[in-house]
């Protein structure tokens, strides 16, 4: 979904928290969390949209302001080998 879209599902309460999810590299890439799915927010070219600091995510998401908004760290640890996750 695009940023249009997210907007969207916002606005009519479909979305009940957006989600920051830190990845190797120092980005981000936006989440959101609709019908207990995490959906990923994708650029206008339709590839998954990641935005380089939590300012830059928080001027994609100006629209947004209605939902909870969570950095999310993923810890190495929880993706051992052999270990499920």
């Amino acid at each position: 979904m695009d940023l249009d879209k997210l907007s969207k599902h916002v606005k009519a309460g479909e979305v009940t928290e957006v989600n920051l999810v830190s990845v190797e590299g120092g980005s981000y890439v936006i989440h959101a969390l609709m019908d207990g799915k995490s959906n990923a927010v994708t650029s206008p070219d339709g590839k998954v949209l990641h935005v380089a600091s939590i300012d830059e995510a928080r001027k994609c998401l100006s629209s947004t302001q209605e939902v909870k908004l969570f950095i999310v760290h993923p810890v190495v640890y929880d993706e051992m080998v052999g270990q499920p996750h």
